[in-house]
């Protein structure tokens, strides 16, 4: 098994996904390592990235801003906002070829924004649809529908051996 199959840099997922598994991994590794430690299993992070693929001047200014992010407040989720109210949400279905993140942003920002009363937008990107989803069905059994008094009677009336 190859338990270090990072996505690779020509993979449709967007740049986030890159750039937040290394900040996530980087910021793992403090918490749970020594300094010395914490250095040794940077090494072999970089390594299996760069065996997958990645070229090292691409990982090399994600990594410079996980570290740099190791001792900010950022990681704490006191600095969210509680007050949803004034939050636009949009959920936006990520395609390699198609509008980012910061595109929408873009158009928000000269477009809507001066005509709305919300005080942040929050975009969500969400994937499309793969042959896992139409091959690997699976299904949530809606409680309504199942009898559960009788499910549990059954269980009680069936003999121990």
């Amino acid at each position: 098994m190859n338990l270090y199959l990072y996505i690779p840099p020509l993979s449709a997922h967007p740049h986030s996904c890159f750039k937040g598994l290394i900040h996530v991994e980087v910021r793992r590794y403090w918490i749970q390592n020594s300094p010395s430690n914490f250095q040794a299993i940077l090494l072999k992070f970089i390594q299996r990235l760069i065996d997958r693929g990645h070229t090292i001047e691409q990982l090399t200014p994600l990594l410079m801003q996980a570290l740099a992010n190791l001792d900010s407040r950022a990681w704490q989720p006191s600095h969210l906002s509680t007050n949803t109210q004034n939050t636009l949400y949009i959920n936006w279905q990520h395609h390699p070829g198609g509008l980012q993140r910061a595109d929408i942003r873009r158009i928000y920002e000269t477009t809507l924004q001066p005509h709305l009363s919300y005080k942040r937008m929050q975009i969500a990107i969400s994937r499309p649809r793969n042959l896992r989803d139409v091959l690997a069905k699976t299904t949530i059994l809606n409680a309504e529908n199942l009898n559960i008094p009788g499910i549990i009677q059954d269980i009680n009336n069936t003999p121990i051996n």
